[in-house]
């Protein structure tokens, strides 16, 4: 008993403790101003513009209802009286005239001598008075007893059973009614009250608001189209108000179930914050690296302060400064950079930076920025957390990987221009880092016979140079070996297929073939986009005729063939070329280069390669490349 009671107290102070942080005061408030506040306004709204509507609407309503059960209680008059004439039931016998009938009955007219067609009549043929329909067929009267339009008063499909229905003759001093409590007759009060409704020269309805008892109804009334006689419809107002009662009550408990709902989001949101903060401190002592938690205003809330065990932030020094307060200074302008910005982008951000330490050794770090959101001191702050790596170590390794790569690289890239009749051609090489994977060649392959080549291994870095290399031995091979420029495509697929791994298996490819001899150039492209062919006819891009290198295993190959023309110029270029793109990210291919390319057409290839490498540099406006650049331009003279 006393652990539960242990586990009870537990549970309760945990829990007071929670719903008194500022952290669950702030998401509560928060969303009861959000969702609860506006819920309220909505709601309050409508039920005001549906009581409002409701009274004009029910008006309207009672209006076309009170028509439609003037129709039927006419038509029950009308259809029971017609039995009546046809097959008499009735046990009274048929009166030869209206003194005769006066003598039982009381009927409208002052005038003994007036003729009576239709009423309805109060009368005694026995010690007690009935109500009566009093009917002419033109040689006589009859007596029908209203017994069945009491009924069809009381339960008729077209009223509500808290109305009363009732029926009044055209001088409205006798009526037939359907409340049981008045011996279904209609009592003085309401006389008084239906006077003003009578009408005599119209067959349209009336509504008025009446009060009785200290309740308010709605008295509507209606002539019958064939008969001398009003029906009256009595509708307490309080049954129009039911629905927005309801609706009231509705809204009222979806209120109350969505603040408790809000109560315990916010409840348990505080507490796993609460606990995830405990977490974080503990990842934050065991990462690796010095990592640092700020706030928006550039606080710090969590840290691990250790670089290197030896080595702590306070310990660094930039530009003379301390570490800390530039980093700081760093968190705040990138944070604003976020919110200026509003892009998704830049919601991450590396760099790297030389400092050094007390000791006057330099270190370079890695510093990670990405935005963060946390709660802290029991307030939600939005902030930054900073990842602070030494690289020192692995930056001295990449620099002797990419020496060794670039000087790999270079052994097997073309150093030197070479002489070919007919042919001037410049080329322009920009690897993405030290090294790539942009693949281009140019081969005397004997005989006045020239070709042009170039490739674009997938992924930049020492492994796609790896496989450059790999790419030109292959080449080399075939295009010496093999004369037919379409068995130069497929022998070029089955080696890729068969020598490269997977990762690197797809290897998009283009040549040109010069045939001095036959004054024929031969174009082959394995899914490669970039050739545009400049000649009197204009400029022309051609599809991409065969698939990539390795994608399929067999092929039926497509070679295009042009006659070699002097002043045809040839420029070929990787994917890197047309991705340049500046800070609006606007992309050089297609307006802007194709334009370069009109505007140069008259200059020498080594000015075009000149004006090309400026281009790009003040088109990307200083932006990073996408990928490596490799571009070769070759002029028929």
């Amino acid at each position: 008993m006393k652990t539960f009671l242990d586990k009870g107290r537990n549970v309760y102070s945990n829990f007071i403790y929670v719903i008194r942080t500022k952290s669950f005061y702030k998401l509560f408030l928060s969303l009861v101003l959000f969702i609860i506040l506006p819920y309220s306004i909505i709601a309050g709204r409508m039920i005001y513009f549906e009581y409002d509507n409701a009274l004009d609407w029910n008006q309207r309503f009672q209006l076309i209802r009170i028509q439609l059960l003037a129709i039927d209680i006419e038509n029950q008059i009308q259809d029971q009286l017609q039995k009546e004439f046809t097959n008499p039931k009735n046990k009274l016998e048929s009166k030869k005239n209206s003194d005769e009938i006066r003598t039982f009955c009381k009927l409208d007219s002052s005038d003994s001598k007036q003729e009576v067609f239709f009423q309805m009549v109060r009368c005694h043929f026995s010690e007690e008075e009935q109500s009566y329909f009093l009917l002419s067929d033109g040689n006589g009267y009859r007596i029908y007893p209203s017994t069945f339009i009491e009924e069809a008063l009381l339960d008729s499909p077209f009223s509500d059973p808290n109305e009363g229905l009732f029926l009044l003759n055209s001088k409205g001093d006798f009526g037939i009614s359907g409340f049981i409590e008045d011996d279904f007759l209609v009592s003085e009060e309401w006389k008084e009250k239906t006077k003003s409704s009578l009408q005599t020269n119209s067959n349209l309805p009336t509504l008025k608001e009446v009060r009785k008892d200290d309740l308010g109804f709605f008295l509507v009334g209606v002539p019958l189209y064939g008969l001398p006689i009003h029906l009256f419809v009595v509708s307490p107002i309080n049954l129009v108000l039911q629905p927005i009662l309801s609706t009231l009550k509705t809204n009222l408990t979806t209120l109350s179930g969505i603040l408790l709902f809000t109560f315990f989001i916010s409840f348990f949101i505080s507490l796993k914050e609460i606990e995830s903060k405990q977490k974080l401190k503990l990842i934050l002592k065991e990462f690796p690296h010095a990592a640092i938690l700020y706030d928006s205003t550039g606080n710090v809330l969590l840290e691990n302060p250790h670089i290197e065990p030896t080595i702590q932030l306070k310990d660094v020094f930039i530009y003379q400064d301390s570490f800390v307060l530039w980093l700081k200074k760093e968190v705040l302008v990138f944070l604003k950079e976020i919110k200026d910005q509003k892009m998704e982008q830049q919601q991450l951000r590396k760099e790297e930076l030389e400092v050094f330490t007390n000791n006057g050794e330099n270190l370079l770090l890695e510093i990670t920025y990405q935005i963060w959101y946390l709660e802290q001191d029991h307030q939600s702050a939005s902030g930054a957390l900073i990842l602070v790596q030494d690289v020192t170590k692995k930056r001295l390794e990449f620099e002797k990987e990419m020496d060794y790569a670039r000087d790999l690289q270079k052994k097997y890239l073309p150093s030197r221009i070479q002489i070919f009749p007919k042919l001037d051609y410049e080329i322009l090489y920009r690897p993405l880092i030290q090294v790539g994977g942009d693949y281009y060649d140019y081969i005397d392959l004997g005989n006045n016979r020239y070709i042009f080549a170039l490739g674009d291994v997938i992924g930049h870095g020492v492994k796609a140079a790896m496989m450059m290399t790999v790419l030109k031995v292959l080449f080399h091979q075939i295009a010496k070996t093999e004369p037919d420029p379409s068995q130069i495509l497929l022998k070029m697929n089955e080696g890729i297929a068969t020598h490269f791994p997977d990762p690197y298996a797809f290897v998009p490819f283009l040549f040109l073939l010069f045939d001095i001899n036959q004054n024929f150039v031969y174009y082959g492209n394995a899914g490669h986009p970039g050739m545009v062919h400049f000649s009197k006819n204009g400029p022309e891009c051609y599809e991409k005729l065969n698939p990539m290198f390795g994608m399929l295993p067999k092929f039926s190959p497509k070679v295009l063939e042009f006659p070699i023309t002097k002043g045809d110029r040839f420029y070929l270029f990787t994917d890197g070329l047309k991705d340049v793109e500046n800070f609006k990210q606007e992309k050089l291919w297609e307006n802007e280069l194709m334009g370069f390319f009109h505007t140069m057409e008259n200059n020498h290839m080594s000015f075009i390669k000149q004006e090309l490498d400026s281009k790009i540099r003040s088109f990307s406006e200083g932006k990073d490349l996408l990928d490596d650049i490799t571009w070769i331009g070759i002029d028929i003279i």
